[in-house]
């Protein structure tokens, strides 16, 4: 269908209303109802295309995005001022003064009368608003383990974990939703045998992102026992081994995060050797799961639960990994010990 050339007198109309629009910043919405009332008739569209073709080097550029968490705290403090009786003009000043931001009175308009909320599809917006759980130390523990925290293009922020045991993995997504505060991620079987379950959440990405930074996940792990005992078993579920003599092994590539989860062992009053090498960087190794053969691009370590300490490990950390727990409560049955 072929578009009809606007009449003079009426792109005339229409170019003097969209200056006269454009200059007192309304959209171009506005100003096709303004043509309407003044008895021109032009389509939406029509407006839409001048709107943005004609006047688009005079049109006022949006200014930088204020980050979720900020728009958060003016949130809050927008709504506390609010209930004290100011006004918007008083609210803007205040704001201006302990944030540095200047609001518009419409934002804080949407905001008090619950039109619009930055904390609209976000259920947990950033590290400041994780609490400390039982359920987050078992994710991080997780991830510092066999679990993976990824940024992809188009900023998509991704966690997951393969493994081949699938009452460890069905545990890792109900953890998940109870942090991320909504349903588990489906737990996926893939051609290898191993079970997956993937979330996108910027969140643990920022938290969980490797190297593992230990003094920003520290108070989470260290909030009480249950979390550190929940942390301990993750990780060992992830890189733990226990052999046909009931000797609990742990590995990692992270020397700083091995001596972490060495000082949470202590702290519950579980001993531990200390780290040594037992996979050279470059030395090459057959993944039995997916048929590859692999080269260690670092140095592994290990560490060893001290004989005497392995009841202790049993009764307060364990394993979710049901052949792993199977296998250290047969070595302690044979002592005598259970």
């Amino acid at each position: 269908m072929m578009q009809r050339k606007l009449l003079l007198e009426v792109k005339e109309k229409l170019l003097e209303t969209l200056r006269t629009g454009v200059a007192k910043g309304y959209g171009y919405d506005k100003i096709w109802r303004m043509l309407k009332e003044n008895g021109v008739e032009v389509s939406r569209s029509t407006v839409r295309k001048y709107y943005y073709k004609i006047f688009r080097e005079r049109l006022k550029k949006r200014g930088p995005y204020l980050q979720r968490e900020l728009r958060i705290k003016l949130y809050d403090e927008v709504r506390r001022l609010r209930k004290r009786g100011l006004s918007y003009s008083m609210i803007i000043d205040e704001v201006y003064k302990s944030h540095g931001v200047r609001l518009k009175k419409s934002v804080i308009s949407y905001w008090c009368r619950d039109i619009h909320s930055p904390y609209n599809g976000c259920r947990v917006s950033s590290v400041e608003f994780l609490e400390p759980s039982p359920e987050l130390s078992q994710v991080i523990g997780v991830v510092a383990g066999d679990g993976s925290a990824t940024k992809k293009k188009g900023y998509k922020y991704d966690i997951k974990l393969d493994a081949k045991d699938r009452e460890f993995v069905e545990e890792f997504a109900k953890c998940l939703g109870k942090v991320l505060k909504r349903h588990p991620p489906k737990v996926r079987k893939q051609k290898t045998g191993e079970f997956r379950v993937e979330v996108r959440a910027k969140v643990l990405y920022e938290l969980l992102k490797k190297p593992i930074d230990i003094n920003r996940i520290a108070p989470f792990v260290e909030h009480c026992e249950e979390c550190m005992r929940r942390f301990a078993r993750s990780f060992f579920d992830s890189e733990g081994y226990v052999d046909k003599y009931g000797r609990i092994y742990c590995y990692n590539s992270d020397l700083q995060l091995l001596q972490y989860v060495r000082k949470i062992l202590n702290i519950l009053g579980i001993r531990t050797t200390e780290p040594k090498i037992c996979t050279k960087k470059g030395t090459a190794f057959f993944n039995r799961i997916r048929g590859n053969t692999y080269t260690a691009k670092k140095d592994v370590y290990y560490i060893r639960v001290i004989t005497s300490d392995i009841l202790r490990f049993y009764r307060l950390v364990g394993f979710t990994v049901q052949r792993k727990q199977k296998r250290l409560e047969e070595y302690l049955r044979k002592r005598g010990l259970l």
